[in-house]
C-alpha cells in the first residue's frame, strides 16, 4: 500500500534537520502525549478509513525548535519552456515534532507498522496540530500468519541463496535498503526485498568481470522470499536469483 505522503515525510525530516532547535520550554509548555495520539488516530480513520488501528506507540521524545526552514516552489512558464524555482524561508515561532508508530490491520488481513510524524505550531499558550506525515512501513504479515524476518536473518538467508545458485560470484556480504514489500495471493505470502550486495567476480564470470569486486543492487523483485508453510521458514526464491542481469544490475565498487 503506498503512501502519497511520503515525501512530506521527507521533508518534514528536511525541516527538522535545518531546524534551529530550541530545546528549552517553549511558551505553549511540554506537547502532551494524549493529545498527539488524539489528533494520531483522528486524522488516520479518517484518511484510512478501511484500516482497523491496533496500537499507536511513540517513538522518543517530543522534538521542539524555535524556527525552520521551509521550502516554497515557484512554476515560470513562457514561450520556450516552463522552469521550477524553489526558494527557502526562515520561519520563526514554536514548533514541535513527535515521531509515532501506528500499527494497523488492513482489510486484507495484513498488518504494518507506519512511522508517521505528527508535526504542531505552537500559538500563545497553546499547540495546533498542523499535519501527519507518513514515512516509512514495516510489513507484519498477517493474523497467524509468518512475520517478517530480522534484516540480518533475511541476509544471511539471501548469501546463502546466492552462494548456491551463483558460483560466478563470491559475496562478502549484503545489506537491506528498505523494509521488505508484502505479497498474498491466498496461502503464499512472500517477500520483496531492496539488496545491495557487495561480492567478488570468479573465474566463472565473463572473462571482462573476474577478479573484480562490484556491488549489485538488483530491482525488488529479483530479490524474494518465499514462505514454506510445510517447513514453515523463509526461503529465496533460487530461480530469480539465478536471472539477476549482472551486466546491467552490478557496478564495480568503489
Amino acid at each position: 500500500m503506498s503512501r502519497s505522503h511520503f515525501s512530506l515525510f521527507l521533508l518534514a525530516a528536511v525541516l527538522v534537520v535545518t531546524m534551529a532547535r530550541a530545546q528549552t520550554k517553549p511558551e505553549a509548555g511540554l506537547l502532551p502525549w494524549p493529545q498527539v495520539k488524539q489528533k494520531t488516530e483522528a486524522h488516520w480513520k479518517t484518511t484510512y478509513p478501511t484500516e482497523k488501528i491496533l496500537a499507536i506507540e511513540p517513538k522518543g521524545g517530543t522534538e521542539y525548535s524555535s524556527s525552520q526552514r521551509a521550502a516554497q516552489d515557484t512554476t515560470i512558464s513562457d514561450w520556450w519552456g516552463t522552469t521550477w524555482i524553489t526558494t527557502y524561508k526562515e520561519i520563526h515561532g514554536s514548533f514541535a515534532r513527535q515521531v509515532v508508530l501506528v500499527t494497523v490491520e488492513r482489510a486484507n488481513k495484513s498488518r504494518a507498522r507506519f512511522e508517521v510524524a505528527a508535526l504542531y505550531k505552537g500559538e500563545g499558550k497553546s499547540w495546533l496540530f498542523d499535519k501527519i506525515a507518513v514515512g516509512p512501513v514495516t510489513e507484519l504479515g498477517s493474523p497467524g500468519g509468518p512475520a517478517a524476518p530480522a534484516d540480518p536473518q533475511a541476509a544471511a538467508i539471501f548469501k546463502q541463496a546466492w552462494a548456491a545458485t551463483r558460483p560466478d560470484f563470491v559475496v562478502a556480504s549484503i545489506n537491506v535498503l528498505a523494509p521488505p514489500k508484502l505479497g498474498q495471493s491466498g496461502e503464499r505470502r512472500w517477500l520483496n526485498y531492496r539488496l545491495a550486495i557487495d561480492a567478488a567476480a570468479t573465474g566463472k564470470a565473463p572473462a571482462s568481470m573476474q577478479g573484480k569486486k562490484y556491488r549489485c543492487t538488483p530491482a525488488d523483485y529479483a530479490s524474494v522470499l518465499k514462505w514454506d508453510p510445510d517447513k514453515k521458514v523463509w526461503a529465496a526464491d533460487d530461480k530469480m536469483i539465478q536471472n539477476i542481469n549482472e551486466a546491467r544490475d552490478c557496478d564495480l565498487a568503489k
